[in-house]
């Protein structure tokens, strides 16, 4: 007997149903996405904030045929530190249809760098969260230092901040080697007051403008109190009429759940329940034809090198 229209029309991944999703151009990319485990292949750094469930790059392929995505970026999540075998692993996993973000110390030596550019990874990732603002030299010195070892192999600084570490950092980007990349909205938070919401958003709009910035129109549940881009209307028309070829789109998937200060590092913190299909036809009912092309394969193409 043939299941009914609505289970043929969705697929279930890590627990989650997610809706089939709109039509999408050739070679879309997902560029905001983790994998993990499993950890007795891949362990976590024994500092870690948190401890997820496996996501593993079969799961990744099933959600993404589903939706109709061609491409994606992994990005190296904190609970692996600077240890990028299991980013590496997903790369070769999936072949040239993926490129990585990894994670590393700033005086990694070029040789290690080198296998990297060669696996996938085209640029690496700076998770300052709101420390910046308390230590402001140590956050301005950690971003430079990165950008200046990664520019000989022509990537990206992919910066995860909040709308006041931003602030306090903001000067600093555009006068670097590299370009930056900056994830989930910038950290803006349309509901938060001004630092977070109209002054974060004029923030990114004038880093966009400058041409070296690009931002994640990512992870809608973290920017919007309602969860969903039809809460971020304002702000996706403010950041796409201000550099539609800087925008680029990534799920976030698997969602990892949780805060720091609900978190513990030996106890397996659950995803977050995402619709992902359902959530991306909430952004393209915000995007013209010609912004579903930029956003979704032409910009994430000349970025991460397609």
């Amino acid at each position: 007997m043939p299941a009914p229209p609505s289970e043929t029309r969705t697929v279930q991944v890590l627990g989650t149903r997610h809706s089939p999703g709109p039509d999408l151009p050739n070679h879309a990319c997902d560029t905001h996405v983790h994998v993990f485990g499993p950890a007795r292949r891949h362990p976590y750094a024994a500092d870690r904030g948190y401890l997820p469930p496996d996501a593993l790059p079969t799961d990744l392929r099933t959600l993404h045929r589903h939706l109709g995505i061609a491409r994606t970026v992994l990005v190296q999540p904190s609970p692996y530190g600077t240890d990028n075998t299991r980013l590496l692993d997903g790369l070769r996993w999936l072949g040239g249809s993926a490129r990585g973000v990894a994670v590393i110390d700033p005086d990694t030596d070029p040789r290690e760098l080198r296998a990297m550019d060669r696996a996938g990874v085209r640029g690496i990732r700076v998770n300052l969260g709101a420390n910046a603002s308390n230590d402001l030299e140590r956050a301005r010195e950690r971003i430079r230092a990165t950008a200046r070892t990664i520019a000989p192999f022509g990537w990206h600084l992919d910066l995860h901040v909040d709308a006041g570490a931003l602030a306090a950092v903001e000067d600093l980007l555009t006068r670097l080697p590299v370009p930056v990349v900056l994830d989930h909205f910038a950290g803006i938070k349309p509901s938060a007051g001004d630092d977070g919401g109209n002054d974060g958003l004029e923030r990114t709009c004038r880093l966009l403008e400058t041409g070296r910035v690009w931002v994640k129109l990512s992870a809608p549940y973290r920017a919007a109190v309602g969860g969903s881009y039809d809460d971020l209307g304002p702000a996706l028309e403010a950041l796409l009429g201000t550099r539609a070829d800087r925008a680029l789109w990534g799920s976030d998937w698997p969602h990892t759940g949780g805060c720091p200060a609900t978190r513990h590092p030996d106890r397996v913190e659950p995803f977050l329940s995402v619709d992902d299909g359902l959530s991306l036809t909430r952004l393209c009912a915000h995007l013209d034809a010609s912004h579903l092309r930029q956003v979704l394969v032409d910009n994430p193409a000349a970025l991460y090198g397609w």
